[in-house]
């Protein structure tokens, strides 16, 4: 737990310090939420990666930001979410509901939500998110079930790998 909220805290303290970073990560955290039985997910992501994928593939004249965030921006987000991720629990996959987005410093969160989630033994995760605009694009993903946490990295030629909890 420790080593997870360090390396969060570099990405996040690292980005402060540059608005043209020379590296391409994401950290999502997904959560088993025992009394909603839901698995809760936030990824983040630098806010100008999300507005050059957005303007890449949707519309040149997107903006992303808290005082000038094109009106379309969440509809875009929620599409290009549900194709790049994935998730199952136990062999079965789950649908990942956008709930929204808020702007931190120089980082964008997105909020997910996958309810009626009762236990989970095997969790496979697919995150692709902007490995089709940047090749060397790195994808931290932790997972944290009853108290134990375990992590993934995850890139554009391993875009998806499984966990085992043994709660």
């Amino acid at each position: 737990m420790n080593f997870k909220i360090a390396l969060l805290l570099f990405f996040i303290g690292f980005s402060s310090f540059t608005t043209d970073h020379k590296f391409y990560v994401s950290v999502t955290e997904v959560e088993y939420n025992d009394k909603a039985e839901s698995l809760q997910i936030i990824s983040r992501v630098f806010i100008d990666d999300l507005e050059d994928l957005l303007q890449t593939r949707y519309d040149k004249a997107l903006m992303l930001g808290k005082n000038q965030e094109s009106p379309e921006v969440p509809s875009y987000v929620k599409e290009y979410l549900n194709k790049k991720i994935e998730v199952q629990v136990d062999g079965k996959h789950l649908k990942v509901n956008f709930i929204g987005m808020e702007y931190e410093d120089d980082m964008v969160l997105l909020y997910m939500e996958i309810p009626k989630v009762t236990s989970v033994h095997k969790i496979s995760v697919k995150n692709a998110l902007l490995t089709d605009l940047f090749s060397e694009q790195k994808n931290l993903v932790h997972v944290t079930y009853k108290g134990t946490t375990k992590s993934l990295i995850l890139n554009k030629a391993k875009q998806e790998d499984l966990l085992i909890f043994n709660n």
